[in-house]
């Protein structure tokens, strides 16, 4: 494996708490059955939405079709902006130690929406030296062309990058494009990681 030059951290349950129950609970959803019949519109104009093949307008209207105009759409926005929560405790202090010594990017599937919201909640955002977003790039993880743009931007050999992630299939395709990664579980088992491959002293 070669020596660590730069280190890719996930936004959602690494870098910022994110709950995707808080969309359902803003809008007045309680139980499974009820979520259910909205559930797979929801998720497929999300995709579309981090994909970056519709408009923040694009898809708040598709939203409000999904259900039945019951919502406005600030109604929508703002259910929708409640996935975003607070920061990881603890990660602001490893990502400013890390960037010190080494390159950093933020690497997430995302939209505009969480994105906007996320730069004015999260300092730690200021930090990171690059940002690869999902509806910038048209393409999310893990999906092997993600990997590919950050390998050839960063112009550096894939196991030289450290990629992070809470979610092992995006972790695992980090593996498969040759960097190396690690699945988060919390700032203490993080640290220890980086502390063994030397990229913490």
């Amino acid at each position: 494996m070669g020596q660590i030059k730069s280190v890719l951290f996930d936004l959602g349950n690494v870098l910022a708490v994110i709950d995707f129950y808080k969309f359902w609970s803003s809008l007045g959803f309680s139980r499974p059955e009820e979520i259910a019949p909205f559930a797979d519109g929801y998720t497929s104009w999300t995709r579309q939405f981090e994909t970056g093949f519709i408009s923040t307008s694009e898809y708040l209207t598709g939203l409000h079709s999904v259900f039945g105009c019951r919502f406005t759409l600030d109604q929508l926005e703002q259910a929708f902006a409640n996935i975003i929560q607070k920061p990881v405790d603890g990660m602001m202090d490893i990502v400013k130690r890390i960037s010190r010594e080494h390159r950093t990017a933020l690497v997430s599937n995302t939209n505009e929406i969480h994105y906007k919201i996320s730069l004015e909640k999260f300092e730690v955002l200021s930090v990171l030296h690059t940002h690869y977003l999902s509806y910038n790039l048209r393409v999310m993880k893990p999906a092997h062309g993600f990997y590919d743009v950050i390998i050839n931007d960063q112009k550096i050999d894939p196991s030289e990058m450290l990629f992070i992630d809470d979610i092992a299939e995006n972790v695992n395709a980090a593996k498969n494009a040759g960097m190396q990664a690690v699945k988060f579980e919390n700032p203490g088992q993080l640290k220890d990681i980086l502390k063994t491959l030397g990229v913490l002293l």
